[in-house]
C-alpha cells in the first residue's frame, strides 16, 4: 500500500504542479489587471516581511519524519504519541511567539517603507500583514498534523487537498475582486481558506491514522535531540529567507512597490521551476529514512540519487530551455511590455536553482544521515554575502542586479560546495551521477537547435502561435531524449501505465463478449 501511495503521490504531485502553474498563469493577468501593479506590489512587500516569521519554526518541521520513523521502528505506540505531543507542544509555543513578533513587525512596517510608500499604502500593508501573521500562527498550530499525514505516506490525500485549494483560492479571489475587493480582501480570504484546509487535515488524521498526542513529556533527551537535529535545518530556513526574501525588501526600500511587483513576477517562474523537482524528493523522504534506519548498503542511496536525479534533470531542463526560448514572448503576452525585466530576473533566478533542482534528493539523504550541518553553515555564510552584495547591485541594476547577486552566490554554494561535500563526506557517487547526466546531453542538442530556429524565424505574437511553438518544442524534446537519452527504466515509467490501461480496456472488451 505504501508503494502505491508513493507512486500515486508522485503522479499527483506533478498533476498538482501542472494544474497549479496553469491556474496561476491564467489567473495572474486578471489578478494584476484588477489589482494593479501598486497593490500587487503591496502584497509582495507585506509577504517579504512576514515570510521571516517562518524562521520561528527553527527547522523543527524537517526533523519530524526522522523522529516519527524512529518511534515507529520500536513498535511502541506510546512512544509515537509522545513524539507527537512534544512536537505539538513546541509548535503551540512557536504560534504564540509568532503572534507577538508579528505584532511588532506590523507596528514597525511604516518606518521601514515610509520613503517610497503613501500613507494609504502603509495602512494596507499593515492590514495585509496582520492576516499573514495569523495565517502563520494557524500553520504552526496544525504543522504536526500535516507532518504526521506525510510520515504515514498518505500522499494521495495531501495532493488532492492541494489540488482543490489551488483551484479554489484563485476562483474565490477573482470573485472577490469583481465584487470590489482589494489586496486586504485577498489576504482575509487566504486566511479563511488556510483555516478550513488545516481543519480538514486534522479531521482526516484523527480518522485515518488515529493521530494522538501525549502531552506533558519530561523526556529531556527527546527535546534536546529534536533541537540539536533541527538547529542546522533552522540555518537552512534562515538561508532561504536571506537568499530569496531579502531582495524584495531591499528593492522596496530602494525602488518602491512597482519594481517589487516586476521582481515578484520574475521570481514566480523560479518558484514554478523548483516545484517540479521538490515534490518528487519529498515523496521519497520516508523511503530514504527507512533505508538508512535499516542500515542498507550505500549503493541503494546512490541508485535513488542517480535515478531520481535523471528524471528531475529531464523535467527541469525542458522547463529551463523552454523558458529561454519562449519566456520573453510569454511574459509580454501575459502581463505586458512593462514587465520585460521580469524575463531576465526569472532566468537568473531559475539558473540559480537549476542544479539543486535535480540534486535535491542529496539533501534528503543528508538529513536522514544527520549530516546536514556543514551545508547549513556554508549556505548561511553565502546567504549573508548575498545580502551584502544585493544592496549595491540593486542600486546599480535594480531588480536584475538583485537576481544577479543571487545567481553568483548560489552557484558557489549549491554547485561547487554541495557536490564536493556530497562526494567527500556523504559518500554519494557524484562522479557517477554527472557521468549519468552527461549521457543525457546528446539528446538535448536537437531540441536546442529547434528552439533557436523557432526563436529566430517564427514571429510569436499571440497565445496560439506561442502554444503551437511550445508544443512543437516539447514534442521534439521528448522524441529526442526518448531515442537518444532515456534508459529502460525511464521508458518504462511512461510505457507501463499505458500498457496497464490498454490491458484493462482489452479485458473489459473481452469480458463484454
Amino acid at each position: 500500500m505504501a508503494i502505491n501511495q508513493r507512486k500515486a503521490g508522485s503522479i499527483l504531485s506533478y498533476v498538482y504542479i501542472f494544474l497549479s502553474n496553469t491556474v496561476s498563469l491564467i489567473y495572474t493577468p486578471f489578478f494584476l489587471s484588477m489589482l494593479g501593479q501598486t497593490e500587487y506590489g503591496l502584497i509582495a512587500t507585506a509577504n517579504s516581511i512576514t515570510s521571516y516569521l517562518s524562521l520561528l519554526s527553527m527547522g523543527i518541521g524537517g526533523s519530524y519524519i526522522r523522529f516519527n520513523a524512529k518511534a515507529k521502528a520500536t513498535g511502541d505506540k506510546e512512544k509515537e504519541y509522545e513524539v507527537n505531543g512534544v512536537f505539538q507542544t513546541i509548535y503551540l509555543a512557536i504560534a504564540a511567539i509568532t503572534l507577538v513578533v508579528g505584532a511588532i513587525l506590523v507596528l514597525l512596517s511604516p518606518y521601514i517603507f515610509q520613503a517610497k510608500y503613501t500613507e494609504n499604502d502603509l495602512f494596507k500593508i499593515k492590514c495585509i500583514m496582520i492576516c499573514m501573521v495569523l495565517q502563520f500562527a494557524v500553520t504552526f498550530i496544525f504543522n504536526t498534523t500535516a507532518m504526521a499525514i506525510q510520515a504515514y505516506e498518505k500522499f494521495i490525500f495531501i495532493r488532492v487537498c492541494l489540488l482543490v485549494a489551488c483551484v479554489l483560492q484563485p476562483c474565490v479571489n477573482i470573485a472577490a475582486l469583481y465584487l470590489g475587493g482589494d489586496a486586504i480582501t485577498i489576504s482575509i480570504l487566504s486566511l479563511i481558506i488556510s483555516i478550513i484546509t488545516y481543519s480538514i487535515y486534522y479531521i482526516y488524521a484523527k480518522a485515518n491514522i488515529h493521530l494522538k498526542f501525549k502531552f506533558g513529556s519530561r523526556n529531556k533527551e527527546l527535546y534536546k535531540s529534536i533541537f540539536v537535529f533541527s538547529g542546522f535545518l533552522f540555518l537552512n530556513t534562515i538561508t532561504d529567507q536571506l537568499t530569496f526574501s531579502t531582495d524584495n525588501i531591499v528593492l522596496g526600500i530602494v525602488c518602491g512597490p512597482i519594481m517589487v511587483a516586476v521582481y515578484t513576477v520574475g521570481s514566480n517562474f523560479k518558484n514554478y521551476f523548483m516545484a517540479f523537482s521538490t515534490s518528487a524528493s519529498g515523496v521519497f523522504a520516508p523511503q530514504i529514512n527507512k533505508i538508512i534506519a535499516d542500515d542498507c548498503p550505500q549503493k541503494e542511496l546512490d541508485d535513488i540519487f542517480i535515478r531520481i536525479g535523471r528524471i528531475q534533470f529531464y523535467i527541469v531542463t525542458l522547463i529551463l530551455t523552454g523558458y529561454i526560448f519562449f519566456g520573453k514572448q510569454f511574459i509580454r503576452l501575459w502581463v505586458g511590455n512593462s514587465y520585460d525585466d521580469a524575463y531576465i530576473i526569472g532566468l537568473m533566478l531559475m539558473l540559480s536553482v537549476y542544479v539543486p533542482c535535480f540534486q535535491n534528493i542529496g539533501l534528503e539523504i543528508q538529513k536522514a544521515k544527520n549530516m546536514h550541518k556543514a551545508r547549513s553553515i556554508v549556505y548561511l555564510l553565502i546567504a549573508i554575502v548575498n545580502v551584502i552584495i544585493t544592496i549595491p547591485f540593486s542600486i546599480w541594476l535594480k531588480g536584475i542586479g538583485a537576481a544577479l547577486a543571487t545567481l553568483i552566490c548560489m552557484f558557489f554554494g549549491t554547485v561547487v560546495f554541495m557536490n564536493i561535500y556530497n562526494y567527500k563526506k556523504i559518500g554519494l557517487d557524484i562522479p557517477g551521477f554527472w557521468k549519468s547526466i552527461a549521457r543525457i546531453l546528446p539528446g538535448i542538442i536537437i531540441p536546442v537547435i529547434t528552439g533557436i530556429i523557432i526563436m529566430l524565424f517564427i514571429d510569436i505574437n499571440s497565445y496560439w502561435t506561442l502554444l503551437l511553438a511550445i508544443l512543437a518544442y516539447c514534442a521534439v524534446f521528448f522524441a529526442s531524449v526518448w531515442f537518444i537519452s532515456m534508459n529502460k527504466y525511464e521508458k518504462e515509467l511512461f510505457t507501463t501505465p499505458i500498457k496497464r490501461i490498454i490491458n484493462k480496456l482489452r479485458k473489459k472488451q473481452y469480458d463484454a463478449y
